[in-house]
């Protein structure tokens, strides 16, 4: 029998409104022409800089709240931009910081996301399963998503995440009454596919865009389209001696 479908938030839910989810739309703007200059001219730094301010992201993950969620924004940014000779890189810094923690217009959610879940809730509990910040709570409020949900398992709250050998599924087994055997998991990595099939979840790699030609998992393009997989594999199950 299958209960429960996890989805992830990213790419799953939303998109970033500027293709990126660590640059906003404006960043020439809140960058100035020089500073954009610098960027350009110092783009191998910026790359091996931007590594570095993943891996402080990584290794400092457990966050509760958004005034939390900013500071580490912050120095994630000072870290990304540093050493190119930008100036006011500390007003800079916050500025970033303050779009990717508290902007509203920061994701763009697909069109069929609140009606997916709904439609989804009909015959299955929903709970999202996400690498995320603290934000992500008021964001899906905003969306008008959280109240649809049945619960939240986000790496925040842990400090660990889905790439973390997969540990972030195994909070959601033991925090969440997750039953993998009885859960279908929908996220557009397939490294993250990889951990949660391992713990025995069903799994489905959405593809919004049309662009993975082949998987190692069943594709889905639109929650509908989880909803149909969903029920063959619930039809699979109650078939089973």
């Amino acid at each position: 029998m299958l209960t429960t479908i996890a989805l992830d938030y990213g790419n799953v839910l939303a998109r970033p409104a500027s293709g990126n989810w660590f640059l906003p739309a404006d960043l020439p703007r809140i960058l100035g022409l020089g500073n954009m200059m610098k960027m350009m001219s110092g783009a191998q730094t910026l790359q091996g800089n931007m590594e570095k301010a993943k891996a402080y992201l990584d290794e400092n993950h457990l966050l509760h709240t958004v005034e939390e969620e900013f500071a580490q924004f912050t120095r994630f940014y000072r870290i990304a931009f540093g050493g190119v000779g930008m100036k006011g890189l500390d007003n800079i810094s916050e500025a970033l910081a303050r779009h990717a923690v508290y902007s509203e217009d920061k994701a763009v959610f697909y069109g069929d996301a609140q009606a997916g879940i709904r439609a989804l809730k009909e015959r299955w509990r929903v709970i999202v399963i996400s690498d995320t910040w603290p934000s992500l709570t008021n964001t899906l409020k905003a969306a008008g998503i959280a109240p649809l949900l049945d619960g939240m398992v986000m790496s925040c709250d842990y400090g660990h995440s889905k790439r973390d050998n997969g540990k972030l599924f195994q909070s959601a087994i033991e925090h969440h009454g997750v039953i993998p055997e009885e859960t279908l998991f929908v996220d557009d990595s397939a490294e993250n596919l990889a951990f949660a099939r391992a713990l025995g979840f069903h799994t489905a790699q959405m593809d919004r865009d049309g662009e993975i030609e082949a998987s190692d998992y069943p594709l889905v393009h639109t929650l509908a389209e989880a909803a149909a997989l969903a029920n063959a594999i619930g039809t699979d199950l109650e078939a089973a001696p």
